[in-house]
């Protein structure tokens, strides 16, 4: 099938593009300062650090530093940008060849990262002046840039993987650039700088209440939830620990999931009758600690 265009104007191409059921009309993310609301103003203003790495492998605790970049935004109380403060961006020698699949998916070569040393006290200093880190996928992030800024091993992380209901808000995926697509933008090359900018645009992205879903990060953020270890149960409920949403720790040896605290009580009834595990391992989790 045909459709007929007789304007010039590439807008107008696309408006007609986006009018068919079958097509569906991306955008290149922009600046990142392009994202600031115009409404008014709402509540405390804080430093919201949207951060990402990219490193030698997807072992967090062995995985050396390559690229690292940071965003430092404003945001008020209703999780809406009135600011973007600092951008930053640093490559950093690994002190070894970097592996070739590494290379495929970010672009770093070895001859671009050779004697690059990242500057400790600048990126500690500008990390630990955020009220709040953000990260992807936290879990891998965190260990990376703790490791090689020590200095900043007491600052609250959120994840807005793990932290933004997807599935409630329509989305059928949460890898980044699957998220990014579905809100009609996309981004060229797989850096930490290029992934920042993606995450800004997501995280400004509005709910079908209005809402940014950057709010929905700082609310979550802000709440202390509950991990429960179901440690000692038999590996042959795996099953059915999966299908409660359970998650496999490799290090501590246990299936785990992390709760509200309101639902502590509920989960641990579940968990002697309907699994036998009577004495699970209960911790309080903060921003501060949730993904150490």
């Amino acid at each position: 099938m045909e459709f007929q265009n007789g304007t010039a104007s590439l807008e107008a191409a696309l408006l007609l593009c986006a009018q068919q059921p079958d097509v569906r009309v991306l955008r290149r993310v922009g600046p990142i300062d392009r994202l600031v609301s115009e409404r008014a103003t709402r509540g405390r203003v804080r430093r919201i650090g949207i951060v990402d790495t990219e490193a030698t492998s997807t072992n967090a605790r062995s995985a050396e530093l390559l690229d690292i970049a940071v965003a430092v935004l404003l945001v008020d109380a209703a999780g809406e940008l009135i600011g973007v403060e600092k951008t930053l961006q640093s490559l950093r020698d690994p002190g070894g060849p970097i592996p070739a699949e590494v290379t495929k998916l970010t672009g770093i070569t070895n001859e671009m990262v050779t004697g690059r040393i990242l500057s400790q006290e600048k990126w500690a200093r500008l990390l630990s002046g955020c009220d709040l880190l953000v990260a992807h996928n936290a879990a891998y992030d965190v260990p990376i840039v703790e490791r090689f800024l020590p200095e900043i091993a007491d600052q609250a992380w959120a994840c807005s993987l793990r932290q933004i209901g997807w599935l409630d808000h329509g989305f059928d995926g949460a890898k980044l650039g699957h998220l990014l697509m579905q809100i009609g933008r996309f981004a060229t090359g797989h850096r930490a700088a290029a992934d920042v900018i993606s995450l800004c645009h997501i995280l400004a992205h509005r709910d079908a209440n209005g809402r940014t879903l950057m709010s929905e990060l700082l609310e979550k953020a802000a709440c202390d939830t509950v991990r429960i270890d179901a440690k000692g149960t038999d590996f042959a409920i795996k099953d059915r620990l999966r299908e409660r949403r359970y998650r496999w720790d490799p290090v501590g040896k246990a299936w785990w999931i992390e709760v509200c605290e309101d639902e502590v009580d509920e989960e641990r009834r579940w968990l002697e009758f309907e699994i036998g595990c009577r004495n699970p391992v209960m911790t309080v989790m903060t921003a501060r600690t949730r993904f150490r």
